[in-house]
């Protein structure tokens, strides 16, 4: 079985972008051993090597050398990398072995990809031109030579990995038109492995493009793959996928179903069993409070104002910032309902403009802000944030500069009426950034002020805000229930 050994599947990951939660694909390779044991494997795979050539196997160093070029790019040389899989090819050209020029070539291209990956953008023509003349080689030199099921897996191979290539060139069309290719031959061949990662990579480019319907059945195609090939591992990854993903769509139920299945398969690695862990802690939660605020008496505002910030929070926490605004509109109305207090009031205007930058709704983000800085007035360090606030929120949207210096002017003036000299450093670096941005002459007089704060030096280890993770156990996860 010729085995063109292309990269691992991608995994979805949740991470925290302030308070923004949002997908992000992981590499679509992931090394399974350590540096340590790349590094050993060369030595044995040179070693293999000196025997080869001591024999006069061409073939046998050709391998070898393809060997020791792989374990090169899992630690990232790819220069050493691809001397040994020129190499490779040289030798397998050097006795007209098509299939190993084959092989070569799609270890090259696989080499130029990993390239790529890391923004080498000199590296993609390539990879392209690589995996299209072992392309070539398949469809003209080899048949006959291998089984129609090796040619089969050789193909979809390197129409998946064309995919890849393609959508780090960023030509959709071209993307899906070689992963489809990928697809149609994995089925027709039942190559349930590369079906598996074809529908994996095509779910994660659905989902950055927002198409979150095709990216959960890709997902559950994927899950069918994982099942026939009975590996847990692989049908858990997909239920997580598919469930974190209903969670930022805003239906906690079905979420909560999918991570469920998830967490109950099991054979996931630690970090990624905690953050199913953790997406399923928020549906369970977010189901009872959703609970909760649907027994409330009608009429009972006392009731559901704490319920609709929690809410809030939580679908927040889930990416799902529409429903978010929903809830956070709803505790706004009925706390200006019951007369709280400005303080309140203005906290609630903070979580609606946060949220409105990460729906990246900056306009709508500046108007809260706007109406939390008419509800801070007499409080100097709090509308020295807002201001803060505001400046980003409008360099963000790509107002006129002297806009957002006027904002950080305003908070600098708030921050010295606090007398706080951590606001003041805190304004003086972030008007310093803007002011080298727009190459203001005024940069130079605001970095002789920092020093100056700062004593002549500038630096300060400010503290980040890092929200706290409950501990939840698995008794919390209801696993009895369905």
């Amino acid at each position: 079985n010729i085995n063109l050994l292309i990269p691992d599947v991608p995994r979805l990951t949740f991470s925290s972008r302030g308070r923004n939660s949002e997908w992000l694909s992981r590499p679509f390779r992931t090394s399974v051993r350590g540096g340590g044991q790349f590094q050993e494997a060369i030595e044995e795979h040179r070693q293999e090597l000196g025997i080869c050539q001591g024999l006069g196997d061409v073939i046998g160093c050709a391998v070898a050398n393809r060997k020791i070029g792989e374990c090169f790019a899992e630690l990232g040389n790819y220069e050493a990398a691809l001397k040994h899989q020129h190499l490779h090819m040289d030798l397998a050209k050097s006795v007209s072995s098509d299939i190993e020029e084959q092989r070569a070539l799609a270890t090259i291209g696989r080499t130029y990809l990993y390239m790529c990956e890391v923004g080498k953008e000199e590296a993609q023509r390539p990879a392209e031109d690589a995996f299209l003349k072992s392309l070539a080689i398949v469809d003209e030199r080899l048949e006959g030579k291998v089984s129609q099921r090796d040619l089969s897996e050789m193909r979809a191979r390197l129409f998946l990995n064309l995919g890849f290539l393609y959508d780090i060139m960023g030509k959709p069309d071209k993307c899906s038109y070689y992963i489809r290719k990928s697809i149609f031959i994995s089925e027709q061949t039942q190559l349930h492995e590369d079906l598996y990662r074809a529908n994996v990579n095509l779910a994660g480019i659905h989902l950055r493009n927002g198409e979150h319907s095709k990216a959960i059945r890709c997902w559950e195609a994927a899950r069918e793959c994982a099942r026939r090939m009975r590996d847990k591992q692989m049908e858990s990854e997909c239920y997580g996928s598919i469930g974190q993903t209903l969670l930022s769509l805003g239906d906690l139920s079905a979420g909560k179903r999918s991570l469920k299945k998830a967490f109950r398969l099991g054979s996931l690695q630690q970090s990624d069993r905690d953050i199913v862990r953790r997406n399923l802690k928020y549906a369970i939660k977010g189901c009872h409070l959703e609970e909760a605020l649907s027994e409330l008496v009608e009429g009972d505002k006392r009731g559901a104002l704490p319920l609709y910030e929690q809410l809030g929070d939580l679908y927040c926490k889930v990416s799902c910032y529409s429903k978010a605004v929903e809830y956070y509109k709803l505790q706004l109305r009925c706390a200006q309902s019951l007369g709280r207090p400005d303080k309140e009031l203005a906290v609630i205007h903070v979580s609606l403009a946060a949220t409105y930058t990460d729906l990246r709704d900056h306009k709508r983000a500046l108007l809260h802000y706007q109406e939390e800085l008419e509800l801070r007035k007499g409080n100097p360090v709090e509308e020295c944030k807002t201001w803060l606030n505001m400046a980003m929120s409008m360099e963000e949207d790509g107002q006129e500069s002297e806009e957002v210096q006027r904002c950080l002017s305003s908070a600098l003036k708030c921050s010295r009426e606090a007398k706080d000299s951590q606001l003041q450093r805190k304004v003086l670096r972030q008007l310093l950034v803007m002011q080298k941005k727009w190459a203001s002459l005024e940069a130079a007089d605001t970095e002789a002020q920092l020093a100056e704060l700062c004593g002549g030096s500038d630096s300060e280890s400010e503290e980040e805000e890092v929200e706290s993770s409950e501990p939840l156990q698995e008794s919390d996860i209801e696993l009895s229930q369905s």
